[in-house]
């Protein structure tokens, strides 16, 4: 697969994971709030290095934690970060096509299930496997995501993904908030080397590649906008 490819390649996440480190901790926070029991059995999709897992680890005390991700790689580098941790186990898995049966008191993910091709179908299996009372607690990119690298494509096809509104996620039974963080980048390469960086770089399916003419055309207008990109983060949360 295209997108657990691109993350096993991005050995240098954690330097340029600008956003998802603010996206992660702001998550973090909001699962800190939520009624869990003493021990709570924890499922986390798409983990990655462990960002999301460092900031929570110790704000759970008690919790039992299977860390999972499409990625091989990345489960590798979440593995050495927490080497000392009897506490948590990990699973090569894809989180939008579940395979751990549960039932979990809290399943979590900070900015993976944009990757995912069915987001209503992975919701419904997701919260097929909480516990009764368990709590489903994600992250997400939304629409207006990436808005200035669109508008710079002008008539030419664009390879991002199109993100779900948040009524669209409200109409799958979700409780959804949403803030908007903006990057500012030095040029057009340093945007995309950012995205290829942290294994954001995958295309939506079916796009073809531009021309080099014409994505020289398209950085030319990012920058010419101030070579900006926003995104628009949805948190999410829902019940079995």
């Amino acid at each position: 697969m295209k997108v657990a490819t691109a993350f096993d390649r991005a050995t240098d996440y954690d330097r340029h994971a600008i956003v998802q480190r603010h996206v992660a901790a702001g998550l973090a926070d909001r699962i800190a709030t939520l009624p869990l029991p003493e021990r709570p059995r924890l499922l986390e999709l798409g983990c990655g290095t462990g960002l999301l897992g460092e900031m929570l680890l110790d704000r759970l005390p008690g919790a039992r934690w299977l860390m999972t991700d499409i990625a091989p790689a990345m489960i590798g580098r979440a593995q050495k970060r927490f080497a000392d941790r009897a506490d948590v186990r990990f699973a090569i898995m894809d989180g939008e096509h579940p395979d751990q049966a549960g039932p979990f008191d809290l399943i979590c993910s900070s900015l993976a299930a944009q990757w995912f091709g069915d987001l209503p179908g992975a919701v419904t299996r997701l919260r097929a496997r909480l516990a009764p009372g368990g709590k489903l607690a994600f992250t997400t990119l939304a629409a207006g995501s990436f808005a200035e690298w669109q508008r710079a494509h002008g008539d030419l096809p664009c390879g991002i993904h199109a993100y779900p509104s948040a009524d669209a996620l409200r109409a799958i039974g979700l409780k959804v908030s949403l803030e908007t963080r903006v990057l500012h980048h030095a040029d057009a390469r340093d945007f995309l080397r950012g995205l290829k960086a942290i294994g954001a770089g995958t295309p939506q399916p079916g796009h073809r590649p531009l021309s080099p003419a014409q994505l020289r055309t398209v950085m030319a207008r990012f920058e010419e906008e101030g070579a900006t990109a926003t995104y628009v983060v949805a948190t999410c949360l829902g019940e079995p």
